[in-house]
């Protein structure tokens, strides 16, 4: 059920991944381009560093991550314990993040394999 969740994502213009994993790095479920593992490793540092930012600066609690270059990448806190990541090229990152909105109570309360 999360691997056709995760579908969703990859349907959107510009998003080449989806990936979920948990809060301790390890992978729940991926959905992207065959032959490609996904890289959960830059997830965790990516939310750890955007984590330890937000705190050391007084921002309060951090709920997503978003950055773009030669890549568009998008990084959501769906709950404590799974951390939502898209990748892709020339994305629209609003509309992204409309259908992570649209889609967070399932994302968050589906379980994994």
């Amino acid at each position: 059920m999360l691997q056709r969740l995760l579908a969703e994502f990859v349907e959107r213009r510009g998003v080449h991944r989806a990936t979920m994993i948990d809060d301790r790095g390890c992978l729940l479920a991926s959905v992207g381009s065959k032959g490609h593992l996904p890289q959960t490793e830059n997830v965790v540092h990516l939310a750890s560093a955007s984590l330890d930012a937000a705190h050391g600066l007084g921002l309060g609690d951090l709920h997503e991550v978003w950055f773009e270059g030669e890549t568009t990448s998008l990084i959501d806190i769906l709950t404590p314990y799974r951390i939502l990541m898209l990748d892709g090229t020339n994305g629209r990152v609003a509309r992204w993040r409309h259908t992570v909105d649209q889609m967070r109570k399932q994302l968050a309360t589906t379980p994994e394999l």
